[in-house]
């Protein structure tokens, strides 16, 4: 039985990979590929083996990101399987983590950045398996399984940047009091160290109060927040309040965002800006950063 998975034509892989078609068809012939055979006999590589040899050969697995919105299944025209969004989200519900986790980081080498993963793939493939969730096509541990696989994918790609440029300067991040959505805060992270930050996540769930305190000890140039639920408004506004205090006596800029915070809460609060995506967070960072270089933009909320 094939699997649901994108299937590549050889000719597809030899462009990625800059070899011939006849090597291809040798290491498939050879068992060094695993492939499917179309009734015509011709051969079709699962995308994950197209991975698997970019990969452990040291060849460009970014170019195969993007052929996958190419891939096909046997019997299905080439064009008609789907974008890296489809892809994505096809493993995601799969629970294929492996394979899902090496898609996320060849993704965001393909040129997308920090910004195009987020914005052009996470936050629709997210958006995709939240309603599934909600419209009862997906069970909820596949929902925490698919977010847990992307939240490992961005962690991995932290660690890999490293802490910024030593002379960048200090952004400070946190989820609010109450909110337990990880993956704004890791993908503001990215973003800022692909710009040349310095940043100090703070996690999830921290009370504003917290965020002040840390805001005047390591007297950030910048604080990201990002508020996805806000269980009592008039006592956030009172706790926000104070929090700013704190951020004006350093001079530090504060961007805010997600979900819980509507036009008309917003209306009530300080802040230097607001986003409703990653673009947005990069576009207000490096007006502050002289050292930011621009990444690829594309259009998930902070």
């Amino acid at each position: 039985m094939i699997s649901a998975e994108p299937y590549l034509k050889t000719q597809r892989v030899a462009q990625a990979l800059g070899v011939s078609v006849s090597t291809i068809k040798r290491w498939v012939d050879s068992g060094m590929i695993q492939a499917a055979r179309t009734v015509g006999k011709h051969r079709l590589i699962p995308f994950s083996e197209a991975l698997r040899l970019a990969r452990e050969q040291g060849f460009p697995e970014a170019n195969l990101v993007m052929l996958s919105g190419l891939a096909s299944r046997p019997g299905e025209r080439e064009a008609g399987f789907g974008s890296p969004v489809d892809v994505l989200e096809r493993m995601l519900r799969d629970g294929r983590r492996t394979e899902a986790r090496s898609f996320l980081h060849a993704y965001f080498h393909s040129g997308a950045g920090a910004v195009g993963l987020a914005d052009d793939l996470i936050r629709p493939v997210m958006e995709r398996i939240g309603h599934g969730w909600m419209a009862g096509s997906l069970d909820v541990y596949q929902e925490h399984e698919a977010t847990e696989t992307v939240t490992s994918a961005l962690r991995e790609l932290v660690t890999r940047h490293g802490p910024g440029r030593p002379d960048g300067p200090l952004a400070l991040g946190a989820a609010t009091e109450g909110d337990p959505y990880v993956l704004p805060g890791l993908l503001g992270e990215l973003v800022l160290l692909e710009l040349g930050w310095r940043v100090r996540n703070l996690g999830i769930n921290l009370p504003l109060r917290s965020l002040a305190v840390a805001t005047l000890k390591h007297r950030p140039k910048l604080i990201f927040i990002s508020a996805g639920y806000i269980r009592d408004e008039d006592q956030f506004v009172k706790e926000y309040r104070s929090f700013h205090e704190s951020a004006a006596a350093v001079g530090a800029a504060v961007i805010v965002g997600g979900q819980g915070l509507g036009p008309a809460l917003r209306s009530r609060l300080l802040f230097a800006g607001h986003g409703d995506r990653m673009a947005h967070l990069a576009e207000f960072a490096r007006r502050f950063s002289p050292l930011a270089e621009s990444p690829t933009l594309g259009d998930a909320g902070l």
